[in-house]
């Protein structure tokens, strides 16, 4: 149960919601630097896959 709540408190702080590391992290996750990669990445994902399976037909009636 406690990996349970690491990886929780963990994806909290990737994704914003916490300000400080879980105890045990590596303390290179707390940079400025891998927090712009990270979400740069998020970013570059999203570009290349929105839209690309997306089947929707626009009829106007």
């Amino acid at each position: 149960m406690k990996i349970l709540a690491w990886a929780e408190m963990f994806c909290e702080y990737l994704g914003g919601s916490r300000d400080e590391l879980p105890p045990g992290a590596p303390a290179f996750l707390a940079t400025w630097w891998f927090a712009g990669l990270w979400w740069g990445l998020l970013a570059v994902t999203i570009l290349l896959f929105c839209g690309q399976t997306s089947k929707f037909i626009y009829i106007d009636f």
